[in-house]
């Protein structure tokens, strides 16, 4: 009779037992900082400047071009944060002769809230989230991340003015199993992080990237982004395209 009772109570037990290897997620808050920072001393050695008393010189001059300070957070393994300062030497206003002209600015270039979505789309492995707020754009920070050069200066599309590194909206993102690729979209103000919103109209733009071996470096992707009645009141569409295999690379601009 006891051995009966004993037996039946058994796997009413185990209902309750965490399965073997289970790992809870870590909902521990936290907050990280740190910093990214760009100097450099250039020479200019043609063509030569003149000084305040009008002699020939070489150029040359130590420079803090950007600085980031980074802080990032959790709330919960679901729900993460980041805040970016950008400091930055003040340019714009130097002809209009202001007391800011040549001084080092401080601006948001990055804060957002991130809600992680692997819990319900990607069991096992990490990667598809949706971000609110000021934050990396699809194609530009993706691409920093491969470019080998970032430290003497922005890509080309940032630098021409057709696409930026952070922008004001709401993005997506997912990762394919086994690392075949992402994607990455977003609706933005379309005007920068660095002006506000002049009308009713905002800028979409999405970025697919595909490996075809699992784990393998990035093979082909592409971006599209749109957006009417810009600051030029004309109609924007950028169309990027890039194939990489270790040195073969493929850019097409439209």
């Amino acid at each position: 009779m006891t051995a009966a009772l004993l037996t039946a109570a058994s796997p009413c037990a185990a209902q309750v037992t965490p399965a073997a290897g289970y790992v809870p997620p870590d909902d521990t808050p936290a907050i990280r900082v740190g910093a990214t920072i760009y100097a450099d001393y250039t020479v200019q050695t043609n063509p030569k400047t003149k000084d305040a008393d009008g002699n020939e010189v070489t150029s040359n001059a130590f420079n803090v071009t950007r600085t980031y300070i980074n802080i990032t957070g959790n709330i919960s393994h679901n729900i993460a944060f980041r805040i970016t300062p950008d400091i930055t030497r003040e340019t714009e206003s130097a002809a209009a002769g202001t007391s800011l002209a040549g001084n080092y600015v401080f601006r948001l270039k990055y804060g957002f809230v991130q809600f992680n979505l692997d819990d319900y789309m990607n069991p096992g492995r990490t990667g598809s989230w949706v971000r609110l707020g000021v934050q990396q754009t699809p194609w530009v920070d993706y691409i920093e991340n491969i470019y080998r050069y970032r430290f003497q200066g922005t890509i080309f599309e940032e630098r021409e003015g057709y696409l930026s590194s952070s922008d004001v909206g709401a993005s997506f993102h997912y990762n394919f199993a086994n690392n075949y690729g992402e994607v990455h979209t977003g609706f933005y103000n379309g005007e920068t992080y660095t002006r506000p919103e002049p009308n009713d109209q905002k800028g979409f733009e999405i970025r697919g990237t595909l490996r075809p071996l699992p784990m393998s470096p990035t093979l082909g992707q592409g971006c599209v982004r749109q957006k009417r009645g810009t600051r030029s009141l004309n109609p924007r569409r950028n169309l990027r395209a890039q194939v990489r295999q270790r040195r073969l690379r493929l850019s097409l601009d439209e």
